[in-house]
């Protein structure tokens, strides 16, 4: 399937939530676990605060056309990463899927420094931006398989990539950005819920004929 044409941005905005303790002490509170092939540890449910969808909408410049409330699909997830301690990792470099969605991030934790925040990239030898297509697969001569094999063992290794952008981090900042660009946290922080880079990820379907800015 041919992937939609959208146009590249990426947003951020101070103070999305009106009481971003409370959404901070459930991020705080919430049951987590690990999946396989995803950075950082998952909330094993949602959390949507009302009129969440439509602030958004406002926010962004978008209809959003799919809100889901099933924790697989990301929508509204809290997730915990954590730079030491047992669940310590690096951050790996991903683009998320679907690709024609879009991905939001609210920071949650207070007083972390601001180069944890989030990080977009290009691919060193396939000079992507964004997750492979067919498209790129002919226009590079490569098969589509191999060039997703090639990012996806470059995920972690980031002198592969070269950082495009970076949105500095700020408790209760709201960063987002059309779900196939390569991204990454740009590090994490802590050990435990009670230091730890905390935060909630959105990922909506969206009208891009809507698209506003």
């Amino acid at each position: 399937m041919r992937r939609a044409v959208h146009p590249h941005f990426v947003f951020a905005r101070d103070g999305f939530y009106d009481d971003i303790a409370r959404v901070h002490r459930a991020a705080r509170a919430a049951t987590y676990h690990e999946l396989q092939h995803v950075t950082g540890w998952r909330s094993t449910s949602v959390y949507h605060e009302p009129g969440a969808k439509e602030k958004l909408e406002r926010l962004l410049g978008l209809r959003i056309t799919r809100w889901d409330t099933d924790p697989a699909e990301e929508n509204g997830v809290f997730y915990q990463g954590f730079a030491r301690g047992a669940k310590a990792e690096v951050p790996a470099i991903h683009a998320d899927w679907p690709e024609d969605d879009v991905t939001i991030v609210v920071y949650l934790t207070p007083g972390l420094p601001a180069d944890c925040g989030t990080s977009l990239w290009r691919h060193k030898r396939t000079g992507l931006s964004d997750a492979p297509t067919a498209a790129d697969a002919r226009r590079l001569g490569t098969p589509l398989a191999a060039l997703k094999s090639a990012c996806e063992r470059d995920a972690r290794y980031r002198s592969r990539w070269v950082e495009t952008d970076r949105i500095g981090y700020a408790c209760n900042r709201m960063v987002a950005y059309p779900s196939g660009c390569f991204h990454s946290a740009s590090r994490h922080y802590g050990a435990s819920n009670a230091d730890g880079r905390l935060y909630q990820t959105f990922r909506v379907g969206v009208d891009w004929a809507s698209f506003r800015r």
